[in-house]
């Protein structure tokens, strides 16, 4: 899937030039930092671009739609990838929205009543497990919701 995205693109990625633009990231104490460092460098500018991204978004989009509800850890997992792709593209994509992705509507188990009242959940696993925070990006159980008195 990666590999088509960025070898069938409409424009295709010039690998040469990026590596020669991002020569700069090759830095670093040691050859096992300044290779990770061009490495996470080049895969930036891979994912900046708007039709590797458009590709990649819409298998993590379908995954997080058809989350299977057993670890949320996984859902986090998959909206920090989108997250991060979005960041590098942010006049693309400025919300989950201009992807068609309902951040509202992501796959839950029903949320006990008791509990939202105290705090929004995006979303819980089977576990009892919740998605919490302004930004959907922490963990809590229900037990700890429970628990405390404020909410979140």
């Amino acid at each position: 899937m990666i590999r088509n995205a960025i070898y069938e693109l409409g424009e295709p990625l010039d690998l040469v030039k990026m590596v020669e633009e991002g020569i700069f990231c090759f830095r670093g104490p040691d050859d096992e930092v300044r290779y990770d460092n061009a490495s996470i460098c080049l895969s930036n500018k891979i994912l900046a671009n708007r039709d590797v991204a458009d590709a990649i978004l819409k298998v993590i989009y379908s995954r997080i739609r058809n989350w299977d509800r057993e670890d949320v850890n996984d859902l986090l997992s998959d909206l920090k990838k989108a997250i991060s792709i979005m960041e590098l593209n942010p006049d693309d994509y400025p919300g989950f929205a201009s992807c068609g992705l309902d951040i509202e509507k992501i796959p839950s188990e029903n949320v006990p009543g008791d509990i939202e009242d105290r705090c929004h959940v995006w979303a819980m696993d089977k576990q009892g497990m919740c998605l919490v925070g302004a930004d959907a990006d922490r963990l809590k159980s229900v037990h700890e919701i429970r628990k405390s008195v404020s909410g979140i």
